[in-house]
């Protein structure tokens, strides 16, 4: 189980990576367009971030309790 654990937790990392490019992207549009607040999009797209980093820390924790 704790290898199923870390291929987990190793694929919400690239998530993660891939979801803060978005954002990025995004404040780099908004930017570009002149905006001075940050986009709705970008703002969903940080809480997914923030909900996956969470996924990410559970998992850890529940690897920890599977190897003790």
């Amino acid at each position: 189980m704790s290898g199923e654990i870390e291929e987990m937790r190793s694929q919400i990392e690239d998530l993660v990576g891939k979801v803060s490019d978005l954002a990025m992207q995004d404040l780099r549009e908004t930017i570009d367009a002149g905006e001075d607040k940050a986009s709705s999009k970008e703002k969903q797209l940080l809480r997914v971030r923030r909900s996956l980093e969470k996924a990410y820390h559970l998992l850890s924790d529940l690897e920890d309790e599977v190897r003790h």
